[in-house]
């Protein structure tokens, strides 16, 4: 099986390894098996979290406040590549890709900032993108990153399964019509869950739920693997390791895992023992 296993967390990153400026003459798919990626992942912009400002949020937002606008520009990305940031995730909701009726969320012009950002990114220098579908029709996690605040509605609900699916089929086709297809990797789910009070754990997602979630994941790599196969595709499998999915898939599946790694659910850490748990996670 061609997969890795890739951590994004909040206070570390994979060992850096710079790329150079894009050639849309030469396109080079990514090989994550091998590939090693100083990456940051661009919430709050795409799709917003109250959580990842809670500061700004207390101050501005009043009691009960659930969403807010925030920027991101070239400059942002000068910034990134300056530090040497090769890999880019950036998150976005469903709703940036398809219009489902009686959601409040608003469907736009996002996909055309996100081309915006991406082009320049990849363009100027060469960072590779992973467009992360942070959330699903119904709500994936009872939290308001995964669309709805207090539900897990998407788990064994055929409508939200199919809405999903045409999520997907948009962010396929955004990335075949890239100058770049070869510069992006396709992440469908994030941190799905249908037992919150065991968020952080494996146990947050259950053997039905997994089984809904892997389901989900195969139909998600058979629309890739019949439009461009040479797509990655990121699997995000709540808080189980790769190796409890792993076994689900084929060699020849471009597949590779993005696990979680908390530092503040799911097991307790102080000061002193955050290195261990860093040391235990790299």
């Amino acid at each position: 099986m061609r997969f890795t296993q890739l951590t994004l967390t909040l206070v570390t990153a994979l060992a850096a390894e710079g790329a150079p400026p894009a050639n849309s003459n030469r396109a080079t798919y990514l090989d994550w098996s091998t590939f090693k990626a100083n990456g940051v992942n661009l919430g709050g912009w795409l799709h917003q979290e109250q959580a990842i400002d809670p500061v700004w949020w207390d101050a501005n937002g009043g009691a009960g406040l659930l969403d807010e606008w925030d920027w991101c520009a070239n400059l942002d990305i000068d910034k990134m590549a300056a530090a040497g940031i090769s890999v880019l995730r950036i998150p976005t909701g469903y709703n940036a890709w398809v219009h489902v009726p009686d959601s409040p969320l608003y469907t736009g012009s996002q996909t055309r900032f996100l081309r915006t950002i991406s082009d320049y990114a990849i363009r100027r220098y060469g960072i590779h993108i992973i467009i992360n579908i942070h959330s699903l029709p119904g709500g994936v996690n009872n939290l308001g990153l995964g669309g709805r605040e207090g539900h897990h509605d998407w788990f064994n609900n055929q409508t939200a399964l199919d809405y999903s699916y045409k999520t997907v089929d948009a962010a396929i086709k955004f990335i075949e019509e890239s100058d770049f297809p070869d510069k992006f990797t396709l992440q469908p789910l994030n941190e799905p869950v249908d037992n919150p009070a065991a968020f952080g754990f494996p146990d947050a997602l259950t053997d039905a739920g997994a089984a809904w979630v892997l389901s989900y994941f195969r139909g998600v790599l058979a629309r890739v693997q019949a439009t461009n196969a040479k797509i990655p595709v990121m699997l995000q499998g709540s808080f189980r390791p790769a190796s409890f999915w792993s076994p689900d898939f084929v060699d020849t599946d471009n597949i590779v895992f993005d696990v979680h790694n908390y530092y503040f659910a799911g097991r307790p850490t102080t000061s002193a023992n955050l290195p261990k748990f860093l040391c235990q996670d790299a």
